[in-house]
């Protein structure tokens, strides 16, 4: 993960995603997704949203460690990795103590995004209102907006 210069996101994909968020958001509840496909190269190409078995309040979400399993099955079987977790706040996006402490993806070079306003945000923003963090020597660092609009290229 660490060597990946370009993720392409489908807006498909994001469409999925933000409508999803959505969904949950109107029940005012946090929501947790994964993104996965295939590393090629320096390149990632996102194949899916995953939204996996999970337990949501108003400021957390909870997923099972079964379905954590499941999760590293189902990449397995479909020879797929998962490039970034993403998660809804009811507000401001940030990354908490325990976004920090419980991330369920922990591959250095891993992307976590946090979606304000439990996703009711606009699919022409793109990544632009969310927050974007990278696993890098077992810490979650912020990633400029230059930086993140370099690496996340939005395709049809």
């Amino acid at each position: 993960m660490n060597k990946i210069k370009v993720i392409f996101l489908p807006i498909n994909v994001l469409e999925t995603t933000l409508g999803k968020f959505k969904e949950y958001g109107k029940k005012c509840l946090e929501v947790f997704a994964i993104w996965v496909g295939k590393e090629k190269n320096i390149d990632f190409i996102i194949k899916d949203v995953w939204i996996p078995t999970q337990y949501n309040t108003i400021l957390s979400y909870y997923v099972p460690d079964i379905d954590v399993h499941k999760i590293n099955v189902e990449l397995n079987k479909k020879n797929y990795s998962a490039v970034a977790q993403l998660h809804t706040h009811p507000e401001n996006a940030f990354h908490s103590c325990i976004d920090d402490n419980y991330s369920i993806l922990t591959l250095s070079g891993s992307f976590s995004i946090v979606v304000p306003d439990f996703g009711k945000i606009s699919i022409r923003d793109g990544l632009n209102k969310m927050v974007v963090y990278r696993l890098i020597n077992k810490k979650w660092v912020l990633q400029s907006k230059i930086k993140v609009n370099k690496l996340f290229k939005i395709i049809e």
